[in-house]
């Protein structure tokens, strides 16, 4: 066989194709058991089992008439682009042009058709790869029929056809065709290099599924699946071909899926609920959780220029007559005061316990945000292909109680909207109310392979609802000068109607200004734009009677002075903001890391002296077993200290010479813990009977303080931008700045801020930021100051993280990057990787700066404890400014 395409190894096609680590492992054994068996038709099936079995021990069976394997990956994980993957190993490595690709349903079909042939589709699995010079050649429906197929060596042709296409004696696809002189079916089977490629491969384990399968004859089946069972009567069988498996707490620990919470209740016994009362308590609970995440979304999408997510609920119910009672329920004015009426959709079909097609075709549609579904009734059984990635709310009502049926529920809630954990964790969560299964779920938190962990527990009565306000420019308050100015400027005479237009006015101005500059291409005022907020505040003062008649009465010079306020309003903002420098990477350089410096805790370092002794065991009689006293074994001549270095050594971020005194104090530490406990002797027997033991406890502690930098990154200031950006806040408790509160400081939003940019704000910590932000809105040195939306820098550190400093404040003479931090955080790993960001970040802007006549950047790390109310900016500058 010729290999075209020796730079497509299963590395480079992981590489481009950015596959997940359960992916690339699925791709690796692959090769693995490629590189040990030859494919071909008719190849002896016991022999290369044998082989296959011993690699990997859980493969006892193909349970096929040809070599087939199974890859058991979660859903969510990426089983549709991992497909792409094996077809473009299989074609440049094997010589492999024909694939055929089967689907249990149409949904499905739909989906791999468009994921494998558009490669306009952001999820077109072939993207990133350049071995097909020619899209792959796609056949699917009757495309045998209508069109010649290209028998071309030089052709790589994917058939995707639905398994109700193939799997009955009379199907189309087994009547003689003309254009082909015999059955399509029987010239598929015919292909010499054919591969079959199974999604959600659970559905063709049946005896007519797996006969027409098997009639096909290919010389390798990849059988791809999220539920690697097969039932038999009552029970759940395992596959027996599975060559890998990836669970889904594996994918949830990995973050490849959102996290699963259960909702639950404190101190209620459900068992003493009747049904329809258990089912309007999850109901309502589930709503309220709803509307939770919906604010937070909101939110999380406004802070970080994100496309708006609009989150809906799904409940469950055993069947249809249940479904249509929960319906009447919400569209109830006892439900939420009949505001879900227009927001429900019920699906399901005649049939008890099932769905249709087309049914399960109308939820595709819910992830659309100008749809106002927000809640899905649906009928207990949910099938494969339901790939929305907007669920977020789950209510089970009457649903049976078993672990699989829980993980496929949730399963449905997993997908990732933004493709990638946010770190948000209400963004990065799907919850699932529990009342009545709740003991279940916490019994299945404690194993080890439950998609549900201990602490992953939210309850109800602990979601309080939160408001959600946007932030605004912060304008001087003098109603009096703009009335003032507003009769100098109009002649008009004075009277308090006029008066009430003027402040209204100016209101108005001032929320439309700001709008335009936040959300308009340009981010200023234009001719075009003026002319536009005067069309919209106009069409705001004729709402108000009072104010329309005042208009109306005096048109000519109110519109005269609103065209001049729209101008005074655009120069006033423009002065307000505070410019960002927005930089470039253009050359990445040398990436380094450091180790903080830090003290073992010992804890966990809890091991005792082996018996050092010798056991005989008789071979024959196992019952005869003795112990030879004495020292077996001499640790007098091992120096326990190199042996625990030589371990660390083998690691791959520890560099001896970078790093040795941090190695020798942490060694001696260890070594002093186990002399104090257990004397020389009882150390040495310690260190060399645990070294690897010991050394992994060691380098994970280091880990903990392990951070990148990369000394020789060059940057560029590339554009400044004018504007400052808004944030979007959730919040139980509003006050003013200075004002006492009584909630989470993490749910207070402080309002009445004069000399920031923006009216309001939320702070992290009190005695820290909040100290902070109250010392420099009254400081006569400050001009001006910020709270950053999470998007206004575009500073990153480790490894593409991004850096939000926690304040930007300006004087006359500076713009100061600011970064409170308690006192138990200043040797943070991460908190240093920051501050090193943030100086250098200052220090390419100030070189920028220098040259366009801008003012200066200077870098604060301060200590929070160091921060008091009579504090004054300028010293704090100069105590604790970063060169």
């Amino acid at each position: 066989m010729s290999n075209y395409f020796p730079q497509y190894t299963t590395d480079y096609i992981s590489g481009v194709m950015s596959l997940r680590k359960p992916q690339k492992k699925s791709l690796k054994i692959l090769e693995s058991i490629l590189d040990k068996i030859d494919l071909s038709k008719n190849m002896n099936l016991t022999n290369t089992l044998d082989e296959i079995h011993q690699m990997y021990p859980i493969c006892t069976d193909f349970e096929r008439e040809f070599v087939s394997l199974t890859f058991a990956l979660a859903t969510g994980v990426g089983k549709t682009r991992l497909m792409g993957a094996f077809i473009a190993y299989l074609y440049t490595q094997k010589n492999i042009k024909n694939f055929f690709v089967v689907a249990p349903n149409t949904t499905i079909y739909d989906k791999l058709k468009r994921d494998l042939s558009d490669s306009s589709s952001s999820k077109y699995v072939f993207r990133g790869l350049g071995c097909f010079s020619v899209s792959p050649k796609i056949i699917t429906d009757d495309d045998y029929k209508s069109k010649q197929i290209s028998l071309s060596d030089s052709d790589i042709r994917i058939f995707i056809y639905n398994i109700d296409k193939f799997n009955k004696e009379d199907a189309n696809m087994k009547k003689v065709n003309e254009i082909i002189g015999d059955s399509f079916y029987q010239s598929l089977s015919s292909l010499p290099d054919l591969v079959l490629i199974m999604d959600e491969s659970h559905h063709y384990r049946a005896k007519k599924g797996a006969q027409a399968l098997n009639e096909l004859n290919p010389i390798l089946g990849l059988e791809l699946t999220a539920t690697p069972l097969v039932k038999k009567g009552t029970k759940q069988v395992p596959f027996k071909n599975v060559v890998y498996e990836y669970p889904l707490s594996k994918a949830i620990e990995d973050g490849y899926t959102r996290t699963p919470f259960a909702i639950t209740r404190s101190d209620i016994d459900f068992y003493n609920f009747g049904d329809d009362q258990l089912d309007k308590m999850m109901l309502m609970d589930g709503i309220a959780c709803h509307e939770h995440t919906k604010k937070k979304l909101e939110a999380y999408a406004i802070n970080h220029q994100k496309r708006i997510v609009k989150p809906f609920m799904l409940v469950v119910c055993k069947d249809t007559s249940h479904a249509q009672w929960v319906e009447n329920f919400i569209c109830s004015d006892e439900f939420r005061n009949g505001k879900y009426k227009n927001k429900t959709i019920i699906v399901h079909s005649k049939q008890k316990g099932s769905e249709t097609e087309a049914n399960t075709r109308l939820l595709l549609d819910v992830e659309n945000p100008d749809n106002l579904v927000e809640i899905v009734i649906h009928v207990n059984m949910l099938k494969e292909g339901w790939d929305v990635n907007n669920l977020y709310t789950i209510v089970p009502l009457r649903t049976a109680a078993s672990k699989i049926l829980r993980e496929q529920m949730v399963g449905r809630g997993l997908r990732l909207p933004y493709g990638e954990r946010t770190g948000n964790r209400d963004v990065d969560a799907v919850m699932l109310t529990a009342h009545d299964k709740f003991k279940d779920i916490l019994k299945e938190a404690q194993s080890g392979n439950s998609i549900f962990k201990a602490g992953n527990v939210i309850k109800v009565e602990e979601i309080v609802p939160e408001n959600v306000e946007n932030t605004q420019i912060s304008f001087k308050e003098d109603s009096s000068t703009t009335c003032e100015e507003g009769y100098k400027y109009t002649a008009l005479p004075k009277s308090e109607k006029i008066d009430s237009f003027f402040k209204k006015t100016e209101k108005f101005i001032q929320e439309e200004v700001a709008n335009v500059i936040q959300n308009s291409p340009e981010h200023i005022v234009t001719e075009q734009s003026t002319k536009e907020i005067v069309q919209i505040v106009t069409s705001k003062i004729s709402e108000d009677k009072d104010l329309g008649d005042v208009f109306n009465e005096n048109k000519l010079p109110l519109v005269e002075w609103l065209d001049n306020q729209i101008e005074k309003t655009h120069i006033e903002v423009k002065n307000k903001f505070i410019p960002i420098p927005r930089i470039k990477i253009t050359d990445d350089g040398f990436e380094e890391y450091e180790f903080i410096d830090f003290n073992l805790e010992l804890s966990v370092f809890n091991h005792i002296p082996i018996d050092n002794a010798l056991l005989v065991q008789n071979l024959e009689d196992m019952t005869d077993r003795q112990r030879i006293k004495g020292d077996a074994i001499d640790f007098s001549g091992y120096n326990p200290k190199k042996v625990i270095l030589d371990e660390l050594r083998k690691k791959p971020e520890i560099d001896y010479e970078k790093c040795s005194s941090l190695l020798f104090k942490l060694i001696l530490q260890l070594c002093k813990h186990y002399e104090n406990q257990h004397g020389t002797d009882g150390m040495q027997n310690i260190v060399m009977m645990y070294k690897r033991d010991i050394a992994n406890k060691i380098y994970s502690q280091m880990m903990q303080h392990f951070y990148y930098k990369n000394n020789s990154l060059k940057e560029e200031v590339i554009d400044t931008r004018n504007y400052n950006l808004q944030q979007s806040y959730n919040y139980k408790e509003k006050v003013d700045l200075y004002d006492d509160f009584n909630e989470n400081i993490h749910s207070v939003l402080f309002t009445g801020i004069k000399k920031g940019v923006f009216d309001s704000a939320k702070f992290d910590s009190k005695d820290g930021e909040l100290t902070f932000a109250r010392m420099i809105e009254h400081d006569d040195d400050v001009i001006n100051w910020l709270r950053p939306n999470p998007k206004e820098f575009n500073i990153t550190y480790n490894h593409g993280h991004i850096y939000e400093p926690d304040f930007v404040v300006e004087t006359e003479d500076y713009i100061y990057l600011v970064e409170v931090k308690g006192e138990n955080q200043l040797n943070d790993p991460d908190v240093i990787a920051k501050k090193e960001r943030g100086i250098q970040y200052c220090s390419v802007v100030s070189t920028w700066a220098k040259e366009n006549e801008s003012k200066q950047w200077q870098y604060l790390f301060i200590p929070a404890g160091q921060i008091q109310s009579n504090s004054s900016f300028k010293q704090l500058a100069l105590r604790y400014k970063e060169v």
